[in-house]
C-alpha cells in the first residue's frame, strides 16, 4: 500500500467530526485529550482466570481460614506471607514473572486479600455470604461525580485519618462501560493506521476499551473518621466499599489514570475525583516522572522482591530503567501528596500491582457481611459515554458508536480505506 495523504486527511476531517460534536479540543477549560488508559497493564498472565479458578476450589471445599491457606498455590503463599517464589538466578531472561508475582509488583487475585498484616489472609476470613460481580451485574443509578480542574483535593478534617490503596489494576469484573471522546477518536485513529499502514482488518480492529473492572475495599477501621485515597494507574475501577458497623467515612477521593466510581458510598461522605490526563501527558518512561507542581500519576514505589527488580540486580539495563522511572516517579508523586494531605503517600496505604479485595483495618473477629453491587448506585467520574446492561448490548453500543464515527469520517464507505490495489497492464 502506498503512504499517501488518506490518513492525514482522515485525522483532520475525525478531528473536525470530535469537535463538532462537543469532544477534544472543543470545549473550555482544561485540555482532556490525553489518556493513560493503557497504562503498562500486563497482558501475559492470567489472575482473574486464576482466581475465578479458585473462588471455585475453595467454595467447593468449604475452605476458610487454615485450610483456605493450605489450599492457595505455593507462590500465591509466599507472596501473600512477604516471601517470594523461587525464581532462577543468572540471566535476566531466566527470572519469569508469575500469576502472583509481575515485573511491576505482587498480584492478589481472590480470594487473597491486600491488607497491610504480615499473616496471609483469604476472604473467607474478611467477608461470608459473598456474592462476587459479574460483567452482567445489574446496578443502580449511575451519579456523576464532578472532575476537580484545580488539582486541589479537600485537605482532611483535624481528627481524619487518611488511608489509602494504591495498585494499577483490579481483578473483578465490573458492570459498566465508560469513555470519553477522546480516548474513542484517538482508538479510530489507532484503527485506521492499522488498516492503511500495517494490513490489518477493520472488520476485526476496532475493539475500544472501557470495561470498568471492579475492587472490594472492607474498611475496619474504627479509631477515627476515614479519609480515604484510592488511586490506580491502569483502567477505570469500581471501588466497591465494605465497612464494619461502626466505621465512619468522611470523604473519598479518586485518583486514577481513567474514569473511576465507587459504590456502596454512606450518604453523608463526600467524594471528589481527580483524573491524571487531565494535568499529565500519556506516561513515557524516563518522561514523565519528575517532581512538578501537579504530580498525581500514582507511582509505587519498587520493592525487592518485584521481577523487574530481580532483573534489575541480574544486569537487565531495560529493567533497571524502569525501576529507576519507578523510584523517580514515586517520589515525586510522594511530594505531592504530602503537600496536599499532610501524611506521606506510604501513611496507612496498601500497594500491591493487581488487587480484587483489600483490607483498611484490623482483620475482624466476625467475618463482614458482603454488600454486592448489584441494585447499588455507583457514583463515577463524569465523562462523556458511559453504558449498562449486559455485557454483550454494551459491547453492541460501543461497537456502533465506533463505527458511526468511522463512516462519517471516511465519508460513508469504509472499504475506501483499504481500497483494491490497481492493476496496470503495459504493452
Amino acid at each position: 500500500m502506498s503512504n499517501d495523504r488518506r490518513q492525514e486527511d482522515f485525522a483532520e476531517r475525525l478531528s473536525r467530526i470530535s469537535k463538532e460534536r462537543g469532544g477534544a479540543g472543543g470545549s473550555a477549560g482544561p485540555e482532556r485529550d490525553m489518556s493513560d488508559f493503557d497504562y503498562n497493564v500486563e497482558r501475559g498472565s492470567h489472575p482473574i482466570r486464576n482466581g475465578i479458578i479458585w473462588v471455585f476450589v475453595l467454595a467447593g471445599l468449604g475452605a476458610g481460614g487454615f485450610y483456605g491457606w493450605q489450599a492457595l498455590p505455593d507462590d500465591l503463599k509466599a507472596m501473600v506471607s512477604g516471601g517470594q517464589a523461587e525464581v532462577t538466578a543468572g540471566d535476566p531472561q531466566d527470572i519469569a514473572e508469575t500469576d502472583t508475582m509481575s515485573n511491576a509488583g505482587p498480584i492478589f487475585a481472590s480470594p487473597a486479600v491486600l491488607y497491610a498484616g504480615d499473616e496471609p489472609l483469604t476472604l473467607t476470613v474478611v467477608a461470608t455470604q459473598v456474592s462476587l460481580p459479574t460483567q452482567n451485574t445489574a446496578t443502580g443509578a449511575i451519579i456523576p461525580i464532578a472532575r476537580n480542574d484545580d488539582c486541589t483535593l479537600r485537605s482532611p478534617a483535624e481528627g481524619e485519618k487518611v488511608m489509602g490503596v494504591r495498585i494499577e489494576n483490579a481483578l473483578l469484573p465490573g458492570p459498566l462501560h465508560t469513555f470519553s471522546d477522546a480516548q474513542m477518536v484517538g482508538q479510530v485513529l489507532q484503527n485506521v493506521e492499522a488498516v492503511t499502514q500495517d494490513g490489518a482488518d477493520i472488520a476485526t480492529d476496532m475493539a475500544l476499551a472501557g470495561t470498568k473492572t471492579s475492587l472490594d475495599v472492607f474498611l475496619t477501621d474504627t479509631s477515627a473518621p476515614l479519609y480515604l485515597v484510592l488511586q490506580n494507574m491502569g483502567d477505570g475501577i469500581v471501588w466497591n466499599l465494605h465497612a464494619a458497623a461502626d466505621v465512619s467515612i468522611a470523604h473519598v477521593a479518586l485518583i486514577g489514570a481513567d474514569f473511576s466510581g465507587v459504590a456502596n458510598l454512606p450518604a453523608d461522605t463526600s467524594v471528589e475525583a481527580l483524573l491524571v490526563s487531565d494535568f499529565l501527558p500519556p506516561y513515557q518512561n524516563g518522561a514523565d516522572d519528575a517532581p512538578r507542581d501537579c504530580m498525581i500519576r500514582p507511582w509505587r514505589t519498587p520493592q525487592s522482591d518485584w521481577i523487574g527488580s530481580l532483573k534489575s540486580e541480574a544486569g537487565s539495563l531495560t529493567d533497571r530503567n524502569l525501576m529507576l522511572s519507578y523510584s523517580k516517579g514515586y517520589a515525586a508523586y510522594d511530594r505531592w501528596y504530602t503537600q496536599t494531605l499532610g501524611v506521606n503517600a506510604r501513611a496507612n496505604t496498601v500497594t500491591a500491582r493487581d488487587a480484587a479485595h483489600v483490607l483498611l483495618g484490623p482483620v475482624p473477629e466476625t467475618p463482614l457481611s458482603y454488600r454486592p453491587l448489584t441494585g447499588q448506585d455507583i457514583q463515577m467520574v463524569e465523562t462523556d459515554h458511559l453504558m449498562t446492561g449486559d455485557f454483550e448490548t454494551r459491547i453492541a453500543a460501543v461497537a456502533a458508536l465506533q463505527d458511526d464515527l468511522l463512516r462519517a469520517a471516511v465519508g460513508g464507505d469504509i472499504s475506501a480505506l483499504d481500497p483494491a490495489a490497481v492493476e496496470r497492464n503495459s504493452q
